[in-house]
């Protein structure tokens, strides 16, 4: 917990694994409760999310849509990096040799069926984070290349509309 807490601000690249087979890469950035997660591949989208609104940008379609986070992964997410306030009935904690699992055992949002993150052991590091949809389909989000306590500058979150900035 202590290292899921230190994790006020960093950046990393990631590759995620969807259900249809296809493999997704790009960056993200965190910042005292602020995620700007950047696909670079196969397609460039931006998601933005703070506390009450975040944002979808679909740079190839000119796509632009903005949500409520409230329930969403991105709120899962900023609870976790806050984890002693997570009530402990609502986890389990395996640990191995090189390997930390943080199962979590009620979400809250609607769309994930379970959680899991995957820490490395000694030093302790994120490693991956995996879920399944409530329609069973499963994603698995790899990271590497974490570098954190940065100073990351405010707006990388600027959620004005993408399209009326150019």
């Amino acid at each position: 917990s202590k290292y899921l807490e230190s994790l006020s601000t960093f950046k990393c690249n990631f590759v995620q694994a969807n259900p249809d087979g296809t493999i997704s890469e790009g960056t993200m950035l965190y910042s005292e409760k602020k995620i700007r997660i950047n696909y670079k591949k196969p397609s460039k989208i931006t998601f933005i999310a703070k506390s009450k609104k975040a944002m979808y940008y679909h740079e190839d379609l000119e796509e632009v849509h903005y949500f409520n986070p409230k329930k969403t992964i991105f709120v899962l997410f900023n609870n976790l990096l806050d984890f002693s306030s997570f009530p402990k009935n609502n986890y389990n904690i395996s640990v191995e040799d090189k390997a930390i699992e943080v199962q979590i055992n009620n979400t809250e949002v609607e769309e994930i069926q379970s959680f899991i993150l995957m820490l490395q052991n000694e030093p302790v590091e994120l490693k991956k984070i995996k879920w399944v949809g409530v329609d069973n389909l499963r994603y698995s989000f790899s990271v590497f290349n974490m570098v954190s306590g940065i100073i990351i500058n405010d707006k990388e979150f600027n959620m004005a509309h993408p399209l009326l900035n150019n």
